[in-house]
């Protein structure tokens, strides 16, 4: 079989040469009419609103019936009107006739500003005369500048949780002097729900299923303090954190100690230190005794002791967890006695609840004199929002603004409200949720985090423009009015509750009573550094609806419904039902026993939403939240209720760009699986699983970018994630393996390169993808940073230089397990090599010799050290180990033919199946690939036995499980795998690009006819437009239909067996082995052989 990476050029007969030179491939003359000009896009987009972007990149593409068509030259127009555009009158930008084959180009005209709209069209040479002028399109810029924003952030008083003061309770004593102080406890307060743990504080599973949470009883504390009244400034327990002791303990280290509840930190909040307090161990029941022990140090007269409680959680029902009932203060002169009792407490009422009871609603009324000619909304909140105006919904995107690092960014949105402004009173609405800003935990719901980076808080200013050309803003200050509405609690990850009864009739309408509503606070941005910036690609939207069919009905009061497929979305239910009625919905990916399984995913704790009704048919779903499912469990529906239910699925509304089919129906599952798999994980972040994390980790994003791309236009999208792995990176350089970085995991878990390494690998992707060196020139000093962190990381270089610092090849189930110095040193060989190529791609030869330079090092160095000559492996002989030492280059020459058979060889001896990991897996399907072993890679995409992706299929999944079997105890939507479906769409349907190419411009049309499949067909939309192929063996005949867009070429290879293949007109280059290849231009080109 052809080596890919190596192509042979052998000796014909000249008869055949000369056959297939002269009868068969002429070159052709480009002939009929002129191109047109279609798909206007700017910054990658369709006609953006609200763009911070002032030079954006205008691209188009070009069409034509006739074949070989090219792209000469150009021309760009653009105006500040469609009327002076039609006329020629360019009063911003025309650039001329430009000789150029670039279908784009940075805009170059008048400096743009705040709020303007610009009108542009291009037309094309490919020929003498120049095509037609496209149909115009436009952009318009949002509020660019700090200083456009005459409004300002406001929140709702009640909501200022970072302002509230801790809810203490003071235990006043008789004025008494004692060096010791003890809280001795025999009830305890509120039991938490909480998931078993181990003593290494990992959670406790019972054979494969993961537990819920149990009903927890203990005594937590955030702070003890010891006061005299008469100067409560002095806490003469500050500062005795190391002489705390405990009747019992169940300590996490720097999170609950002893000590820590002397340490000065009066509340548990996660996001203020991680230090929390103290808490005892757990039991089953209140009426355990426990005790703490303060030694002062010294004598000290005191007539109050002070007692924090748990700050960070609440219970189910929302009060304040695990605070003592029944206690007793005593004093002691000694550590060992005797206490004295100085104070009783029985039936101590739970701490003032610190949350609001609903979250808030934001509201102003606002008169509107003569005709509007044009109204924007610009708004953004956090943690999500929901716009309305005059009682109806602004827009159709859900679950915005997008996840940033708020503390650097948050993103608005502009819409164009013209349509839904009346004369006379109007009436902005702004509901809010917690999103993850917010992050706050209710016991007994699942929580991946618990965090608060920004109480609720929105920002939105509306500007009319009247036809006589004055302005009118209505912008978020002091005047604006808020109350608490109908969603009484919100959690990104543990789901949402809706009260009913609460709802205000046209509280976002004109004429809504206000009169118990409360003046709204003004607060800063969350942090002094956050930016206010455009949202810059699709927003998420709800992008199709699922009808839940109803499965069974186990238990009175319970139904179960499919939505027929696992998604991210949103449980949308009508119900009928009497007043007061609630109902819990609880999604899930799994069923076991008839109920839904929601520990097959793994989250430990139970998700739910709930609805509280008030009679009648009423439809509602979640707002500020989403979850992974195919299945919902709706407990507490009455039996004569009416209930439906909808799965509103989610997903940030790109263009998809390919489809792809063929004959084996493995492959199309494995392919639609993981087409699914993306799609619920591309949220405004690039998610591992819509379940468990919704976490961005970074290492996916580049591993299966190729599977990514092809399935969908993410230029866009890919600039906002580059933009979140820049605003996540540290100051010393470390770019954390999540972004944004909500969760400051430690070790490995943050700091890896094969994750961290996206900084770099991303941008270069997508510039070899569409062609755009934006992204490169804008984070390369980033980049730089990064790799010289990592260089500077002197601990971890071992043994003459590899990196010995890395999670390893996540997933494998090799034994034994690589070093994991292999994938850490892969992991900077890639930042390296990645780097040689960015600062190659934009001119700096000098950097790009020295990052050459040094990734070859590492290859060399990484070789020298785990290769062993006695044996012949590479260490240790696993298929990661050995696909990661061939992708990158580090196998000798004369050593690279072995090294592939012996990865053949591991391969076929575990029947065909992959056991390494993810970070190899690619390199594998590369490695095999180039050396022309594409028949290996199908049996392993073919095989239907654990562990692999076609078990998956043949199991039922309907999206890729996060292990090789997709098995229970883990994510049933995870696209950490997704790699393979990349590698179907560009060998099965030959569909690539050359190696000096960029943005498709130049094809490479090269089908692996491979194992028992007899067709493949797949559709690619590049930059230069649609790209198609379609291949089919029959009866001993080989065809293959190619589409070339305008202005790319394509080198196209075709079965060869001395049979003289039927080419088209296209024309005959040379053959390569087996194949013979032809050169064709744009257009349609059908090519035919004869094959074994």
């Amino acid at each position: 079989m052809r080596s890919r990476s190596r192509l042979r050029r052998i000796l014909i007969p000249v008869t055949v040469a000369a056959a297939l030179v002269t009868g068969l491939a002429p070159p052709g003359v480009a002939q009929g009419g002129l191109v047109s000009v279609t798909g206007l896009r700017t910054a990658h987009q369709d006609r953006p609103l609200g763009t911070d972007d002032t030079t954006p990149v205008l691209s188009w593409q070009n069409t034509a019936h006739a074949r070989q068509r090219e792209q000469s030259a150009y021309q760009i127009q653009a105006a500040t009107s469609p009327e002076a555009l039609g006329r020629g009158r360019a009063d911003l930008w025309d650039t001329g006739r430009v000789a150029s084959a670039d279908v784009e180009a940075t805009y170059a005209g008048k400096t743009l500003t705040s709020r303007q709209r610009v009108y542009w069209r291009v037309r094309t040479w490919s020929g003498p005369a120049p095509s037609a002028w496209s149909e115009p399109t436009w952009f318009e810029t949002g509020l660019i500048d700090r200083g456009d924003w005459t409004a300002g952030w406001v929140t709702n008083h009640d909501w200022q949780l970072s302002r509230k003061p801790a809810q203490p309770v003071v235990v006043t004593l008789p004025g008494r002097t004692a060096r010791y102080v003890r809280l001795d406890v025999t009830k305890l307060g509120l039991p938490l729900a909480e998931q078993p743990i181990d003593s290494n504080n990992r959670l406790v599973t019972t054979g494969t299923a993961r537990r819920f949470p149990d009903l927890t009883h203990r005594l937590q504390l955030a702070e003890m303090q010891v006061r005299n009244s008469a100067d409560p400034s002095v806490n003469f327990a500050a500062g005795r954190d190391k002489f705390v002791t405990a009747s019992e303990t169940e300590t996490i280290r720097k999170e609950w100690e002893p000590g820590l509840i002397a340490d000065g930190l009066v509340t548990s909040n996660p996001e203020e230190a991680s230090n929390a307090g103290y808490q005892s161990a757990a039991h089953d029941t209140p009426d355990a005794p426990v005790w703490v022990t303060i030694d002062l140090g010294a004598d000290r007269t005191f007539d109050q002791v002070v007692l924090y409680p748990r700050t960070d959680t609440l219970t189910a029902d929302g009060r304040t967890p695990n605070f003592p009932v029944d206690y007793t203060i005593q004093t002691a002169p000694a550590a060992s006695g005797p206490f004295t009792v100085a104070a009783t407490v029985k039936d101590q009422p739970t701490p003032e609840n610190w949350l609001p009871e609903a979250l808030p609603l934001f509201a102003k009324d606002f008169t509107v004199h003569g005709q509007v000619k044009q109204a924007r909304l610009y708004v953004s909140g956090l943690g999500v929002y929901v716009p309305s105006l005059n009682g109806a919904r602004v827009g159709d995107a859900v679950l915005e603004p997008g996840n940033t690092d708020y503390a650097d960014r948050v993103t608005y949105a502009a819409y164009d409200v013209t349509g839904q402004i009346r004369g006379g009173g109007n009436t902005i609405g702004i509901a809010v949720g917690n999103g993850t800003a917010d992050a706050l935990h209710t016991s007994g719901r699942y929580r991946k985090f618990a965090r608060t980076a920004s109480d609720p808080q929105v920002i939105a200013q509306l500007e009319l423009t009247m036809a006589d050309g004055s302005v009118q803003r209505v912008g978020t200050d002091t005047s604006w009015r808020t109350t608490l509405g109908p969603t009484t609690a919100s959690n990104w990850y543990g789901g949402e509750d809706y009260d009913a009864r609460r709802e205000i009739p046209g509280w976002d309408a004109p004429g809504a009573n206000r009169a118990t509503w409360t003046p709204v606070t003004a607060v800063a941005p969350p942090a002094p550094t956050t930016k206010l910036t455009a949202r810059s690609g699709e927003p998420v939207r709800i992008v199709e609806q699922l009808p839940g069919a109803e499965v069974s009905r186990p238990a009175p009061g319970v139904r179960v419904f499919d939505v027929g497929r696992n998604i991210a979305g949103i449980p949308r239910i009508t119900l009928t039902a009497p007043a007061g009625t609630t109902v819990r919905v609880f999604p899930a990916e799994a069923l076991r026993n008839g109920r839904v399984d929601q520990s097959k995913s793994n989250v430990g704790a139970p998700i739910w939403d709930s609805f509280t009704g008030k009679g009648g048919a009423q439809t509602w779903h979640p707002e500020f939240s989403y979850h992974g499912f195919r299945y919902l469990e709706v407990v507490g529906v009455p039996d004569d209720a009416q209930l439906s239910v909808t799965g509103l699925r989610t997903m940030a509304d790109n263009d998809s760009a390919g489809e792809f089919t063929t004959s084996n129906e493995i492959v199309n599952g494995i392919h639609r699986l993981t087409r699914h798999a993306l799609e619920n994980n591309m949220q405004s972040v690039l998610t591992d699983c819509p379940s468990r994390e919704k976490l961005g980790w970074l290492e996916q994003d580049h591993l299966a970018f190729d599977t990514i791309a092809r399935n969908y236009d993410v230029e866009a999208y890919l600039g906002k994630i580059v933009q979140d792995i820049a605003d996540g990176q540290e100051s010393s350089g470390l770019v954390p393996s999540t972004v944004p970085d909500y969760v400051t995991l430690a070790g490995t878990y943050r700091d890896d390169p094969n994750w961290g390494g996206a900084l770099v690998l991303l941008p270069l992707k997508a510039y070899r993808t569409y062609g755009d060196t934006d992204l490169l020139r804008t984070h390369y000093p980033a980049m730089q940073r990064y790799l010289s962190y990592l260089e500077g990381q002197t601990t971890r270089w071992i043994d003459g230089g590899v990196y010995d610092y890395s999670l390893g090849d996540w997933i494998t189930t090799e034994k034994p397990v690589m070093p994991r110095a292999i994938t850490g040193t892969f992991g900077v060989w890639a930042i390296a090599d990645g780097l040689a190529q960015v600062a190659q791609a934009l001119g700096r030869d000098a950097d790009a010799a020295t990052y050459r330079a040094r990734a070859d090092d590492l290859a060399r160095k990484v070789w020298a050290k785990y290769y062993n000559p006695a044996t012949g492996l590479f260490g240790g002989g696993g298929q990661g180990a050995t696909a990661l030492a061939l992708d990158m280059g580090a196998v000798p020459a004369d050593l690279r033919a072995a090294q592939v058979r012996h990865l053949v060889d591991s391969i076929q001896a575990t029947g065909w199946h992959l056991i390494m990991g993810e970070i190899s897996f690619p390199s594998v399907l590369r490695v095999l690939s180039e050396a022309g072993r594409d028949d290996v890679v199908y049996l392993i995409a073919t095989r239907t036995t654990s562990p692999s992706l076609g078990f998956q299929v043949k199991a039922g999944l309907t999206a890729l499980g996060e292990t090789w079997d997709g098995g229970s105890g883990q994510s049933q939507n995870h696209f950490m795998l997704g790699a393979m479906d990349g590698w179907l769409q560009t060998r099965l349907t030959g569909i690539e690009q050359t190696p000096d190419s960029t943005g498709f411009r130049r094809l490479l049309i090269d089908p692996a006819v491979v194992g028992d499949l007899t067709s493949a067909s797949g559709r690619y939309e590049s930059t230069y437009g649609e790209i198609r192929t379609s291949w089919s063996r029959t009866g001993g005949e080989y065809r293959l239909d190619v589409t070339v867009p305008v202005g790319a070429t394509a080198e196209v290879h075709v079965p060869f067996t001395g049979h003289v293949p039927v080419a088209d007109g296209a024309r005959f280059v040379r053959v390569d082995g087996a194949e013979a290849v032809f050169e064709a231009g744009s257009g349609s080109w059908t090519f035919r052989s004869r094959v074994a």
